[in-house]
């Protein structure tokens, strides 16, 4: 049965992409509908219904029949053209079933393969098999399947970890590629991907100088719009935990069909269209790129030509979706860890496993640090000892209180703008008991976007600093001070959570933030 479906393979996972991205869509469309009639937060999941399940299961098992059975098998090395390559084969029952030729660009590895659209989806499906992920693209005038370094690693079949490993060392052993990029090469595919899944969404990890990102790339708005979905049903908040952007947005691709491309350019060439100015024409792949302000000026040119949209000629845009999970979403997995959510687990654990594969200690360091603040709060009881620069004791905080502060007064609880939290430690030093107070409140920014005005808030604290003393206490607090003012922001108020006395009340005082908000500007 397995065997039977090998040919189908391509279709299967045809016919799932659709179903998902129509799932996707479908999601979002019943999720506003249902808000909007009813007032409750609810979505139609296609992807829960059995067919969807079974389709699933089919290609799963076809998939293990590819895995358990392709032989994986590497050309000579070619180093005619411009860029040292290979070929590599993937063979089903003792014939050749797909192909990719590997290259090694000077700086990186690179897998291609251009050909008609059947042979592109076969190899498409055989390396999805093997756990790799590639889409399949029009180019020129066939179709290309195209992989990065981190896509070659990501397939963890051991014969093609094997063929491209011993592309590598033959490239070293000619004198093409020098130790150090060899060395990183091999410790790479050794190592595996730099990938890990939370809420079903696949984010990579890059460590760089800036430090540590975990990003994922959606494919369209509809799949953008259901990891955001699935990381609010997290619990996780957009602007906070992770951030959205857009790239490229604005631009469009119009690809011409081989008998109306002479047609479509002689077309914008009559109609007042200034080529590099209006448009920019691709001949090679019969593309028309346009900027967002152009696109119905161009596409009405040509449908005025009598070319059809969908027959002669196709739009898309060149949005491109990023998703980040910051670092304050990465304090907040981890505090979910600890109280027990098991997939939040999971996460960081493979999160600190991909980073010692593929960067090594000095990542996991990073790691540490980002989420030391998590890890700690709520866990440090007191006393508090307290060190000068030297690394003598000077004091010790030996009382933590907190008080809620309305119009200049204690109160029993508020929130708000005008509500503030003081945080009172007391400490000893010198055989005298003291006091430091830190007033944390709502620090208010106004914007101007457009014709609006945009409100937001944010946690800021300006304590007075008298000496080195308290100098030194403050840093063992928050792990910032210096003397006279000192500029206390979100990451301080973190650390000051890592105390049993202060947690609770932190977050209450948190819960409280004044709304964002817009407002129309005044015509004056």
């Amino acid at each position: 049965m397995p065997e039977a479906l090998v040919p189908e393979l391509p279709t299967l996972h045809g016919l799932r992409d659709a179903l998902a991205e129509f799932a996707d869509a479908f999601k979002v469309v019943t999720r506003e509908v249902v808000k909007r009639k009813f007032g409750i937060n609810w979505a139609y999941d296609v992807r829960n219904e059995n067919f969807f399940k079974k389709l699933n299961e089919i290609i799963a098992m076809v998939e293990n029949y590819v895995y358990r059975n392709i032989a994986v098998e590497r050309g000579p090395l070619d180093t005619s053209g411009s860029h040292p390559k290979t070929v590599i084969r993937f063979k089903l029952g003792g014939e050749e079933a797909a192909h990719i030729t590997v290259y090694w660009t000077g700086s990186k590895l690179q897998a291609v393969f251009s050909g008609s659209r059947e042979n592109a989806e076969r190899l498409a499906s055989i390396i999805r098999a093997l756990g790799g992920e590639v889409e399949v693209k029009p180019h020129g005038y066939g179709w290309i399947v195209w992989l990065t370094t981190e896509g070659i690693i990501a397939i963890r079949n051991n014969g093609w970890l094997n063929a491209v490993k011993s592309f590598v060392d033959e490239l070293y052993s000619k004198g093409l590629i020098d130790k150090d990029r060899y060395e990183r090469l091999v410790k790479d595919i050794e190592a595996g991907p730099n990938t890990v899944k939370y809420a079903g969404i696949e984010f990579s990890v890059v460590y760089k100088s800036k430090g540590i990102e975990v990003r994922h790339q959606p494919r369209s708005e509809a799949s953008k719009n259901t990891a955001v979905d699935a990381l609010k049903a997290r619990g996780l908040k957009e602007g906070v935990h992770y951030t959205v952007n857009t790239v490229g947005a604005g631009r469009y691709e119009i690809r011409i069909t081989k008998e109306a491309y002479a047609k479509a350019v002689e077309t914008l060439a009559q109609v007042g269209l200034k080529e590099k100015e209006h448009y920019t024409v691709y001949g090679k792949w019969r593309e028309i790129h346009v900027k967002k302000d152009h696109k119905d000026a161009v596409i009405n040119a040509l449908k005025g030509a009598g070319l059809e949209e969908g027959k002669d000629f196709t739009v898309r845009g060149s949005e491109q979706y990023e998703i980040r999970i910051t670092y304050d979403g990465l304090r907040e997995i981890q505090r979910m860890a600890l109280n027990g959510d098991l997939e939040a687990e999971r996460f960081i654990r493979e999160l600190e496993d991909v980073l010692k594969r593929r960067h090594g200690d000095d990542a996991v360091k990073k790691l540490i640090e980002i989420l030391t603040p998590a890890r700690e709060e709520g866990a440090i009881d007191l006393p508090l000892a307290v060190y000068d620069d030297k690394g003598n004791l000077i004091a010790r905080v030996v009382d933590l209180r907190y008080e809620f502060v309305e119009n200049g007064q204690p109160v029993s609880q508020c929130a708000g703008e005008g509500c503030r939290l003081r945080i009172i430690a007391e400490y000893e030093a010198g055989g005298e008991r003291r006091q430091l107070k830190v007033e944390w409140y709502w620090s208010k920014v106004q914007k101007k976007k457009g014709e609006t005005t945009v409100t937001y808030y944010y946690e800021a604290a300006w304590p007075t600093v008298k000496n080195d003393v308290e100098a030194a206490v403050l840093k063992a607090l928050t792990g910032k001070a210096k003397r006279v003012k000192v500029c206390l922001l979100a990451d301080q108020l973190d650390a000051l959570r890592r105390f049993k006395a202060l947690k609770d009340a932190i977050d209450q005082w948190r819960r409280g933030i004044p709304q964002n908000r817009q407002s129309q500007m005044s015509n004056n």
